[in-house]
């Protein structure tokens, strides 16, 4: 029998007044503060508590322990990097995609550019406790993908279940490889360029010479 993953437990509750709210951003920022100052092993609740200048029973009023608050922190990460993506789509041209694919995967690679240490962090908590969680799955990508799909129907071949696999999870793994790694490629051109042609080499036409090339050529 397949092995569960055990979920991932996030708030305790849902901040519904503008002081709950308050609190839970303090916690957050807070945790980011001290992620990127001394790194996870510095990370504890009660060091959060002291940091963002609360009592640890209020953090444990919206956080049961330290990999909520991490949850919580990738989960803001993944619905900012969606809201960038989707004002990106907006504006996709169908008869040139190639430049929307480029803002796409920028706005995607932005959210693993600066606080390095905060970043990398919540990708390798994420990663250990939940694979298919905010930022360690192909979910931040996968929109990209079916927006260029459904924008280009009958302009590409649609990319397929293996093809869809494949690629969405050759992106985020490059980009989660080189997050952890703290690769210097991260925030380079170069980079960037090798993803979009990633992205652009699995558009296949539905017409014309790339398509005509790769059927397979009639009898005499």
């Amino acid at each position: 029998m397949a092995k569960q993953t055990k979920p991932l437990v996030t708030l305790r509750k849902s901040p519904t007044q503008a002081r709950a709210q308050e609190t839970v951003d303090t916690i957050l920022e807070a945790s980011a503060q001290i992620l990127q100052k001394d790194g996870e092993g510095a990370l504890t609740t009660n060091r959060i508590a002291e940091h963002a200048g609360f009592s640890i029973g209020t953090l444990y009023q919206y956080f049961p322990n330290r990999d909520a608050i991490l949850a919580a922190m990738a989960s803001r990460e993944q619905a900012h990097i969606l809201g960038k993506l989707e004002a990106v789509l907006a504006r996709l041209d169908p008869a040139d995609p190639e430049p929307m694919v480029r803002e796409a995967v920028r706005a995607l690679l932005g959210a693993f550019r600066g606080r390095h240490g905060v970043r990398r962090a919540v990708i390798l908590s994420v990663m250990r406790r939940l694979p298919d969680g905010p930022l360690a799955s192909a979910g931040v990508a996968e929109p990209l993908l079916a927006a260029l799909e459904a924008r280009n129907a009958g302009r590409v071949a649609p990319l397929g279940e293996a093809g869809g696999f494949v690629l969405l999870r050759a992106i985020t793994g490059a980009v989660r490889a080189a997050a952890i790694e703290r690769s210097p490629l991260l925030g380079t051109p170069a980079f960037e360029d090798a993803l979009v042609r990633l992205v652009m080499g699995m558009l296949r036409p539905t017409t014309g010479p790339a398509v005509a090339a790769a059927q397979p050529a009639g009898g005499a």
